[in-house]
């Protein structure tokens, strides 16, 4: 896969020289901002692959389902929660993706305006709230805003509990991994019926770990390894993408130097903040980077 290279603090040092003598260049900017969105939508692109479960081909781009093995994961996409779909815009959804969103930017629950921020929350309608009793509802109130359609969506019901206790007691059919036939996990180790092939369950589970697991684009037909996929992404993996999306969606808005110089600098303030977060981004060791962030903060 390849990936965007990281951004030269050559480049940034200088946008930042030109930028204190109210000098935007225009070729400096394009290249700075468009390398920065190329590196963020490779971020990006591999937390969704964490959360969703879906590989990118190499080639072609097109998103492959992976064929998770049940022995590791019991959830959709690496989550447990309960997936549901907007009855309005019919996206995807988890319930929690509904309070984040409102969490980043307030809106009322009824016209859906955003709230001005004060020392309370306002609406344009007249209703106000405080910052606490905010947050109070939404943790409780069970209709929330879709964050694409902003139509109010109903939190879903949990799931039955004869469904969850079903769900614990079954186990995935296992096969001998000597002649595929039927095999039994029981007393601590996994044991063929036809062969008698008999292995400890710890170990058994650890082979399927580094068992090969190949992925093929029904787009281009390619063949690939996900083990080699995930050590390629390996540098663009992190827990916290937000920076990486919200500058992926803003920057495509900007259309004057200014407001994309605004966009660089504010992403740059954001990895200032998070210093582990940096050398994601900047092609540099972290002490490096960071001085190189205070000198452009002082």
């Amino acid at each position: 896969m390849n990936w965007a290279p990281r951004v030269k603090p050559i480049k940034i040092r200088r946008l930042y020289r030109y930028a204190r003598l109210g000098i935007y260049d225009d070729l400096l900017l394009h290249d700075v901002g468009w390398e920065l969105y190329e590196r963020c939508t490779d971020i990006a692109t591999v937390a969704d692959v964490y959360r969703e479960g879906r590989v990118p081909c190499p080639k072609c781009r097109t998103k492959i389902t992976r064929r998770i093995d049940p022995l590791f994961s019991s959830g959709e996409g690496g989550t447990h929660e309960n997936w549901f779909h907007c009855s309005h815009c019919a996206k995807r959804l988890l319930w929690r993706d509904c309070r984040q969103s409102l969490r980043n930017t307030p809106r009322c629950f009824d016209c859906r305006s955003v709230l001005q921020k004060a020392d309370d929350l306002a609406c344009v309608c007249g209703k106000t709230w405080s910052p606490a009793a905010y947050k109070q509802s939404i943790r409780t109130r069970v209709r929330l805003p879709c964050p694409h359609c902003l139509n109010l969506v109903r939190r879903p019901d949990p799931p039955s509990m004869e469904r969850t206790v079903r769900m614990r007691k079954s186990s995935p059919a296992l096969q001998c991994p000597k002649c595929q036939a039927v095999a039994l996990h029981q007393h601590g180790n996994i044991e063929c019926t036809a062969c008698g092939y008999k292995r400890r369950w710890r170990d058994y589970r650890k082979s399927l770990k580094k068992k090969d697991e190949k992925l093929e684009c029904p787009n281009c037909k390619y063949t690939f390894r996900w083990q080699a996929w995930r050590k390629s992404a390996r540098p663009l993996r992190t827990g916290n993408p937000r920076p990486a999306r919200e500058f992926v969606k803003k920057w495509i808005r900007c259309r004057t130097p200014r407001q994309r110089m605004i966009q660089i600098d504010t992403l740059l303030q954001t990895l200032h903040g998070r210093g582990p977060l940096a050398p994601l981004f900047i092609d540099s060791g972290e002490h490096n980077i960071r001085q190189m962030l205070d000198d452009l903060a002082s």
